[in-house]
């Protein structure tokens, strides 16, 4: 299903890449008028198969819950995990919990409005004694540094390198709420649009909830007004809470605050990224790829006139 959908992107791009300037009417040959009405049934039976929740939701066996906001759906983790493995082609990961996406989402659709990958780590109880020593420029070169290494990946898979050109958001720790946020600014080589990066972790006893936007920038705004939301309604159930760790008789994390953002422990000789740091790259990768294709012609101003 995975070479159905990424070589229908393919034909799409191609298409398009071959458009006139961008005030041209671009006509499709007739003779591929049936291939591209093939390819539009294939992707809405993709569609029928998706199903949507509202209200609220327990995930992670238990471990917390989330009450969806209005205005947006739940997407379990089967079926988060077939968007973004089967039909947007990321790496595996079993830590996805399930998705959070706006009404009138279409997992196929090229353009989309901005969603949130939400998932849970049970890495151990990271202790939120040294969030005052995060080095900002240190933090940043490491994952400038990530980011070169999972090009090689990228390049092998055909997709654009990519490039972390500067903070969105510096790391920060929230005490009250036991929640560390951080974005960057991404760049894909060959465009213009850029790539947020938004992280969201919420510390438990023996594990963080990790929220991860998947957005570009100029959706910034949206992300802000839409995140304390979710973070409002999103809760550790009271034996999972931060202050339900008990020194001594409950797990420690090897991560801290540092290598959560860097996403690998500090005890990790071998430098092996975290599953999911490589995950939010190569969901946003592919979803601003495809999105970029016809972005110009949906955000076009109409022409002045007299």
């Amino acid at each position: 299903m995975r070479k159905l959908v990424i070589t229908s992107y393919a034909l799409l791009f191609s298409i398009c890449s071959m458009a006139l300037p961008e005030d041209s009417t671009v006509l499709l040959p007739q003779a591929d008028a049936p291939i591209i009405e093939k390819l539009n049934h294939q992707l809405d039976s993709l569609e029928n198969k998706i199903k949507y929740h509202t209200g609220n939701i327990t995930l992670a066996g238990g471990k917390f819950t989330l009450r969806v906001p209005d205005e947006f759906l739940f997407i379990d983790a089967n079926q988060s995990r077939y968007i973004l493995e089967e039909l947007w082609g990321n790496l595996p990961d079993p830590e996805v919990d399930g998705m959070i996406v706006r009404k009138g989402f279409q997992p196929s659709r090229l353009i989309n409005d901005y969603s949130f990958v939400i998932g849970y780590s049970d890495i151990g109880h990271v202790s939120s004694q040294k969030v005052t020593e995060l080095n900002h420029d240190k933090l940043l070169a490491q994952l400038k540094e990530n980011m070169d290494r999972s090009n090689e990946s990228r390049i092998n898979m055909g997709l654009n390198t990519m490039s972390v050109t500067g903070w969105v958001i510096v790391p920060y720790f929230d005490q009250y709420k036991k929640a560390l946020y951080w974005a960057t600014r991404i760049n894909a080589n060959g465009t213009e649009e850029e790539i947020l990066n938004y992280n969201l972790r919420l510390m438990g006893k023996t594990g963080v909830i990790k929220i991860n936007a998947v957005a570009t920038l100029d959706q910034l705004p949206d992300i802000k007004k839409t995140l304390p939301l979710i973070i409002a309604q999103t809760r550790f159930t009271a034996a999972e809470a931060f202050d339900a760790y008990k020194e001594g008789e409950d797990r420690e994390s090897h991560y801290d605050m540092a290598s959560l953002i860097a996403g690998k422990p500090p005890t990790d000789r071998f430098g092996k990224l975290d599953i999911s740091w490589q995950l939010v790259f190569l969901v946003a990768g592919l979803s601003f790829l495809t999105y970029r294709v016809f972005s110009n012609l949906k955000r076009k101003a109409a022409p002045a006139t007299a």
